[in-house]
């Protein structure tokens, strides 16, 4: 029997190759939307993927498996319930389907979302109690969380979550190993562990979701502390409910020169600027939004995703343009009209405005501080927040910030501190875009402000003493 695991960083989202090898024949669980690299790990070990399974209607990426199918004439299946408008063979709770000699078994796994199937992989030619491939209803001393349909739903999905865990999980023998559908970072469980894989009896001993308790009770561990959905996450269920437009498909995009990049700007297109955050802030096309190129680029993008709008990219270097383009596809961004040729310099020496972030030490911040010369947000979770912030500053999550979905003080300057520079310069780069002037970014962040071994706090009352520096820089 062959088991890969196959990890995306950025969505944290892993993907599975399962084989029997002496039949030839393999099967992927929840492929990503670019899909070659599966193809090709499946014929370098000799197999024919012939299956392709789905957990869940996804939500934080395009679902590969329409287009696997189409590339290798593969049957889809998923489950019954979620109602996929792609050609698959619907599956109800229980159904076994043979792999080679091998058998996929359908567990029906609602919570995470009422469809949710986890699917046991057993050898009846081995003892071994199999391996259960959890999707996002189970994680690594994490439970898939039950409010990503909206607040109306998580109720409902509470109980079914409730049930899962006791009722469909807990039964199982503790030996059987499991393999999520996401490690670490992803923003589909609370705080996911980074290990690869866990055991039955492992989640049952450690992972908080496992301890008796009533509907309420239950209710208050799995919620406390749920940091806001990414804002993409809606587009992406109804994406993969139809199924994704064929990466043929999706329009073609070029090296644009300045005065093009100017026009498609005026016509509506945003500029997304992938390069580092200090380059951002020494200089950038008026009105672009940062989103790093690397693990956060996809995350951070996604939460002001323009699916109704074209995109304009600006690199450090034109070559990554191809890796760039990837992975917005993997979120449903398709609509790249091109990059700028040349970066920012070809854009410098059209003659073109630019716009620049302001950028601060946690030293100078400190100072300004002291002499009440400005407001502090704190871009971080509400996690990083309780575990200590600046006394005086404000909690205003990067991605409610991007949103509009919290309130800044009109007061500046604003200084937007995280935990390294990455996430204040998404949320300053909003502010900037919307006509804010007095806006500092603090790069090195927490980190920085820590390791300059300056004063934090876990005080409750902090947030209620940055309203009253608020009102002190206003005075």
């Amino acid at each position: 029997m062959k088991l890969e695991r196959i990890y995306t960083p950025g969505l944290a989202q892993v993907a599975y190759i399962i084989g029997d090898e002496d039949a030839g024949v393999a099967a992927l669980i929840d492929p990503r939307r670019d899909v070659q690299e599966y193809i090709d790990r499946a014929s370098a070990a000799g197999l024919t993927i012939t299956q392709i399974y789905e957990t869940h209607v996804h939500a934080d990426f395009v679902s590969g498996a329409p287009e696997l199918a189409r590339a290798t004439g593969a049957t889809v299946y998923a489950s019954r319930i979620g109602e996929s408008e792609f050609p698959h063979q619907p599956l109800d709770d229980g159904d076994v389907i043979a792999l080679g000699n091998l058998r996929i078994t359908a567990l029906w796994t609602p919570g995470h979302t009422p469809e949710h199937m986890a699917f046991l992989l057993t050898d009846p030619a081995s003892d071994a109690p199999g391996y259960l491939f959890s999707g996002d209803m189970l994680f690594v001393g994490e439970i898939g969380r039950p409010d990503l349909l909206g607040a109306e739903h998580t109720d409902d999905l509470l109980a079914q979550l409730h049930t899962s865990v006791f009722e469909r999980l807990t039964p199982l023998d503790d030996a059987i190993i499991v393999y999520p559908g996401h490690g670490a970072g992803s923003s589909c469980g609370r705080t996911i562990g980074d290990a690869d894989s866990t055991t039955i009896g492992q989640e049952k001993r450690f992972n908080y979701a496992f301890r008796p308790r009533n509907l309420a009770e239950f209710r208050e561990a799995i919620m406390a502390n749920m940091p806001p959905a990414p804002a993409y996450y809606p587009t992406m269920k109804r994406v993969n409910k139809v199924g994704a437009t064929p990466l043929a498909g999706v329009p073609a995009s070029r090296a644009l020169a300045a005065d093009e990049v100017a026009g498609l700007i005026a016509g509506g297109a945003l500029a997304i600027d992938t390069r580092p955050a200090e380059a951002f802030g020494g200089a950038h096309i008026p009105g672009a939004l940062f989103a790093g190129l690397g693990t956060d680029l996809v995350n951070w993008a996604g939460w002001y995703a323009p699916y109704d709008r074209d995109v304009v990219l600006v690199l450090e270097h034109d070559e990554q343009f191809a890796e760039v383009r990837t992975e917005l596809a993997r979120i449903g961004i398709d609509r790249v009209a091109g990059y700028l040729a040349g970066g920012m310099t070809s854009w410098e020496t059209s003659g073109r405005d630019i716009a620049t972030l302001a950028q601060i030490s946690t030293l100078q911040l400190e100072e300004l501080l002291r002499k009440h010369e400005a407001i502090v947000i704190d871009a971080r979770s509400l996690a990083e927040w309780q575990e200590g912030h600046i006394d005086g500053a404000l909690h205003r999550f990067a991605g409610q910030i991007v949103t509009g979905d919290v309130d800044i003080p009109a007061a500046g300057p604003v200084a937007i501190i995280c935990g390294s520079g990455y996430r204040s310069s998404v949320a300053a780069s909003v502010l900037l875009q919307q006509g804010w002037q007095d806006v500092i970014n603090v790069p090195g962040g927490m980190d920085g402000w820590r390791a300059a071994g300056l004063p934090t706090t876990t005080d409750s009352a902090a947030s209620a003493a940055g309203i009253a520096k608020e009102e002190e820089v206003l005075a």
